[in-house]
């Protein structure tokens, strides 16, 4: 605790509003991410292999490997903040950039759940936000790497203007298999 605050001090600014120095409320985002988990199934039976892309903060899998499953973050470690974040809650993770038409890098055994929260790596506020055919991509690449009956649950960020995805990507995603609403897909 004694580092997390001095982490929270060099990171902390006034009105962070959607800038990453709002994960520095951690009884926020961590009372959050357990009704992810709850959400997820994750807080009851087997032990199993959970995979967070753009795992940030590391809240997320800090939980999940306190409820005894194996862990890993992917992300980009270009945010010192989030570094620092998750060597101190000890959450492993692969640096890497999910990009567009771009295949994952090796992570190892495949996963019972993979979670995204809260998405930038679909060009998020970008003029190429991903569409059906950079969805179709990453579903099939992320497939490499599922269990049997995994599960998928995606949380997209609000765009500038409109909905959390348009009705083209909604209908592309449903074929897929996805159900949700508002800013969460899910995929059984």
């Amino acid at each position: 605790q004694e580092q997390f605050e001095l982490s929270r001090q060099r990171y902390q600014v006034d009105r962070p509003g959607r800038d990453p120095p709002k994960y520095l409320d951690w009884r926020t985002w961590l009372a959050s991410n357990v009704r992810r988990i709850r959400a997820l199934d994750l807080d009851r039976g087997r032990a199993r292999r959970v995979l967070d892309l753009g795992c940030g903060s590391g809240y997320f899998l800090y939980i999940c490997k306190l409820l005894g499953h194996e862990t890993l973050g992917l992300d980009v470690g270009d945010m010192e903040m989030f570094n620092e974040m998750t060597r101190l809650l000890a959450v492993p993770r692969v640096i890497w950039r999910i990009k567009a038409f771009e295949p994952l890098p090796d992570l190892g055994a495949p996963f019972d759940a993979v979670s995204a929260h809260l998405i930038c790596f679909n060009d998020h506020k970008h003029a190429n936000l991903w569409g059906p055919a950079e969805w179709d991509f990453f579903l099939d690449e992320l497939k490499r790497h599922l269990r049997p009956r995994a599960q998928l649950w995606v949380e997209v960020n609000q765009e500038w203007a409109g909905p959390y995805y348009p009705p083209e990507l909604k209908a592309f995603l449903e074929t897929r298999g996805a159900t949700g609403h508002d800013n969460q897909v899910i995929f059984r």
